[in-house]
């Protein structure tokens, strides 16, 4: 029997996705090649760079103090994230106080950056999500769903957290996040012919020790911080719920490093967040590994942190 279509699915996360690319690592250790890629927001970015070969060590390096970098010249600064608005946001004072930056200077590293820009010229499967701010729902962008959309609006669209960044337009609609309508989109991947599902998750909440502080006593930035995580958690569980129900051939590996200290828009912890990632993957996915399950497909089960 040929081995089982294993599929790698991102969460959001902003900086704290930095955990993916430990994830990937591992599984690159572990000799697990991935067949389809799904992601939102950070998930999506991740995922559209690796699925085109781009190698973890040259997206790591986005991250370094520009004095350290190997190729000073690629780097995903900071300043991508704080675009002044464009033209048409100008003109429409509501549109222009929908969020406080613009993504189109990511949307053009992105598009300066990735080896290929349209999602029909991938070897491998690419599903970006994002969410129709007019109510329509999930919108999905790559083979099967929208692949006439460039890679790198789908992802700027995929990742326009609501509040901090106006809603991304393609055409006539308008996106933010996908991660608003799921968290992770497991049904993607299993429709895309996965059997084994390695899901990277960074939303799994802070867990405050015995005898600790509570983290009400750390301020509003932490009790932010952790009820978007205990929110984030929660919806995991449901979505892994009913792809248990739906889809009982499908095995998930589900991957949730503790990070719920870290904060999502510092850079300071990245080497931590892709050590955590790291080491969460082999604990997960090395025992799944000598069981078997990359070589046959097997029963649904979750393995992992819940």
């Amino acid at each position: 029997m040929s081995r089982p279509r294993v599929a790698f699915v991102g969460s959001g996360g902003a900086t704290k996705g930095v955990a993916h690319l430990g994830v990937l690592e591992a599984m690159k250790e572990l000799d697990l090649e991935v067949d389809v890629f799904v992601g939102a927001s950070a998930g999506a970015i991740v995922s559209a760079f690796y699925a085109q070969g781009v190698e973890i060590e040259a997206m790591v390096d986005w991250f370094r103090p520009f004095w350290r970098r190997h190729d000073p010249d690629v780097a995903l600064k900071g300043r991508y994230f704080l675009g002044l608005p464009n033209a048409g946001e100008i003109a429409r004072p509501g549109r222009l106080a929908s969020g406080l930056f613009s993504l189109d200077r990511f949307e053009r590293f992105l598009e300066r950056t990735l080896p290929h820009n349209d999602f029909r010229k991938l070897s491998r499967p690419l599903l970006v999500s994002a969410a129709d701010i007019d109510g329509r729902g999930r919108a999905v962008f790559g083979p099967g769903y929208r692949d006439d959309v460039p890679i790198s609006q789908a992802v700027a669209a995929s990742a326009a957290v609501p509040g901090l960044f106006r809603p991304y337009r393609i055409g006539d609609r308008y996106y933010i996040d996908g991660e608003v309508v799921r968290t992770l989109s497991i049904d993607l991947a299993v429709e895309a012919g996965a059997d084994v599902v390695v899901i990277s998750n960074v939303y799994r909440p802070q867990v405050t020790r015995p005898g600790k502080p509570s983290l009400v006593n750390s301020g509003v930035a932490a009790v932010a911080r952790q009820t978007l995580n205990l929110i984030l958690s929660e919806k995991e569980k449901r979505g892994i719920d009913l792809i248990h129900r739906l889809y009982p051939h499908v095995t998930v590996l589900n991957i949730s490093p503790d990070l719920g200290r870290f904060s999502f828009s510092s850079r300071r912890n990245v080497k931590a967040l892709m050590t955590r990632g790291y080491r969460e993957a082999l604990r997960v996915l090395a025992p799944a590994k000598r069981r078997g399950v990359f070589e046959i497909a097997s029963n649904v089960h979750t393995i992992g942190q819940a």
